[in-house]
């Protein structure tokens, strides 16, 4: 582990992450075991929502989501179930396909991304790319919160 100078972990026998910013950051509640499950649970969660959205099965797809949960999309906030449904609803119908492809992953304090590379396919079977990042936040292991920072759909191939 690379460390500045003057910063050491107060605990050697955790290893504790500084960063050299003022206030001092130091990350050892985010690399400890509670977080690393809280990770774990978020990343079971983010493949069981993409298994669920990739079959364009709407109902199993909500049962992933808080009632009150919001979805931040780069068109807006969908805040509880039947909002987010109809934004969902209207994705399974002017792209039936999906396939959905995790490139990364990372651990939040009470929040993780995930990387990802998506291939929407429309109804006439042309392929559309969207490339991004989902910020998510669990609440009783269901997602309350997802925003999705994605580019633009472009045409594949």
């Amino acid at each position: 582990m690379r460390m500045s100078a003057g910063f050491a972990p107060r605990d050697a026998a955790v290893n504790a992450v500084l960063c050299p910013a003022t206030p001092v950051l130091e990350l050892r509640s985010i690399c400890a075991r509670d977080a690393l499950d809280d990770y774990a649970a978020a990343k079971a969660r983010i493949f069981a929502y993409w298994d669920d959205e990739c079959r364009r099965d709407l109902d199993a797809l909500l049962t992933h989501f808080t009632p009150d949960a919001e979805v931040v999309t780069p068109d807006g906030a969908h805040r509880g179930h039947k909002a987010v449904a109809a934004l969902y609803r209207k994705s399974f119908d002017d792209f039936p396909g999906l396939t959905v492809e995790m490139k990364a992953g990372f651990a939040g304090d009470g929040a993780h991304c995930f990387e990802y590379s998506a291939v929407l396919r429309d109804a006439k079977d042309a392929d559309w790319l969207v490339e991004g990042i989902n910020l998510m936040r669990l609440k009783g292991g269901r997602i309350s919160y997802l925003r999705s920072f994605e580019d633009a759909l472009r045409r594949k191939g």
